[in-house]
């Protein structure tokens, strides 16, 4: 009897362990699933944030096209991606900028032409042109239907940025005088957006006292005043060498034969200024504001920098007239301005002060040269920003403010970056 009670109890006891077993093993089994599907949940959720901020991205690409839109190269640089222009292929400067938030990579440039002499241009005319219209991709080495790789990423807040195309020596774009768009280019970005411009672009005329055009260029000066200050001459544009404050390697603008202007600032060592592409440090930015607290110069007793701004201008009405006067403003949040008046025109080589500015003729163009003689900056930039806005020309000072030649227009600027350093 004693021996079956122990064989009953360990059937008991083995009974109980392959129970426990089978309860762990569900346990382990039902954990096991919990923790695959978090996993999954988890790059469910990581997925779905990447997919937010791509498409959060690609909503703040803002790709614009600077006018002229296309420039074709007459004269290409000895040596480099472009040096066979002119010789092997027909090049083309495409100038864009980004407005946007974010950096834009171009994958592919398309051109249609849908104007012109026939058999001209990016037009389908097979089977003497089987490549068209004009498919360009990038790349290291110049070729047909090529645009320069280095070329390709633009950054976020970047104007004026030029991108190279190359197109066969045989194929021109129609390019007629005046202007009328004939050519439709589009261009493909790395996040699937496209923006579309035509060429050339027409010259907008909506009446006379509206016919002031920016061609989209814009360009900054600044000169160093009471043996202190920054000025631009020293630029490495300029033959300085490059510093921690004076970074320009570009190719800088002189203005030379500055005279009969007043005001703080005006009158420039050597008469000259010079100008460079519109960005600057707030190192200099604070200099000229330091400068600008006052409309006469002889109550700056420190050392300060003040600033001139250049654009391009075009006499897009059917009149000529002559600007003898404007004004410029730039915002960076709505308290912060650069303002300051027009206080000449560079027109054909010459610089002529408002009070003897000339005449500008219908369809030429002209630097209208302002200079910034207040700062509202209550919000020191901590990073890298935009200052946006406009300028206006009239000529209404004189007899012709009553009559029909009267004349007032908005120059639309392309933006003075702030950067925090070189």
């Amino acid at each position: 009897m004693v021996r079956s009670i122990l064989r009953l109890r360990g059937r008991h006891a083995v009974s109980t362990i392959i129970g426990g077993l089978i309860i762990l093993s569900l346990i382990l089994t039902a954990l096991g699933t919990m923790v695959a599907v978090s996993q999954q949940y988890d790059q469910y959720q990581g997925t779905l944030k990447a997919m937010g901020r791509y498409k959060s991205q690609q909503f703040s690409e803002n790709l614009v096209v600077n006018s002229p839109g296309l420039a074709m190269v007459t004269t290409p640089p000895s040596s480099g991606w472009a040096s066979t222009c002119t010789t092997s292929y027909n090049c083309y400067n495409m100038s864009v900028s980004n407005l946007g938030g974010v950096a834009v990579q171009i994958v592919r440039v398309y051109i249609n032409t849908t104007g012109g002499p026939t058999g001209s241009g990016c037009v389908y005319n097979l089977p003497n042109n089987p490549e068209q219209p004009c498919i360009l991709n990038p790349s290291g080495t110049i070729g047909p239907y090529t645009f320069n790789q280095a070329n390709q990423f633009v950054n976020a807040g970047e104007v004026n940025h030029a991108v190279l195309l190359a197109l066969p020596l045989t194929l021109v774009l129609p390019d007629p005088n005046p202007a009328v768009p004939q050519n439709t280019i589009i261009i493909a970005t790395s996040r699937g957006n496209v923006f579309t411009f035509q060429w050339p672009v027409p010259l907008q005329v909506y009446g006379q006292s509206q016919s002031a055009y920016s061609s989209g260029i814009m360009m900054v000066a600044y000169v160093g005043y009471n043996s202190g200050g920054y000025s631009s001459s020293n630029e490495p544009a300029f033959g300085g060498s490059k510093t921690t404050t004076y970074c320009h390697t570009e190719t800088g603008v002189q203005v030379a034969g500055i005279h009969g202007v007043s005001g703080p600032g005006v009158g420039v060592s050597g008469n000259t200024l010079d100008f460079v592409n519109p960005w600057v440090t707030d190192q200099i930015l604070e200099s000229a504001a330091s400068g600008a607290a006052s409309n006469n110069s002889s109550d700056i007793t420190s050392a300060y920098t003040q600033m001139y701004i250049f654009a391009i201008v075009i006499n897009t009405g059917k009149m000529s007239y002559t600007p003898s006067a404007g004004s410029i403003d730039l915002a960076w949040y709505s308290a912060n301005h650069l303002n300051g008046p027009l206080i000449g025109v560079y027109y054909q080589g010459t610089f002529y002060p408002t009070a003897s500015a000339p005449s500008i003729t219908p369809g030429t163009s002209y630097y209208a040269i302002y200079e910034i003689t207040r700062h509202y900056t209550n919000n020191s930039p901590t990073s890298s920003v935009m200052f946006w806005g406009d300028a206006s020309v009239t000529d209404g000072l004189g007899s012709n403010a009553e009559d029909q030649s009267y004349f007032s227009g908005t120059v639309l600027l392309s933006g003075l970056w702030i950067r925090t350093s070189c």
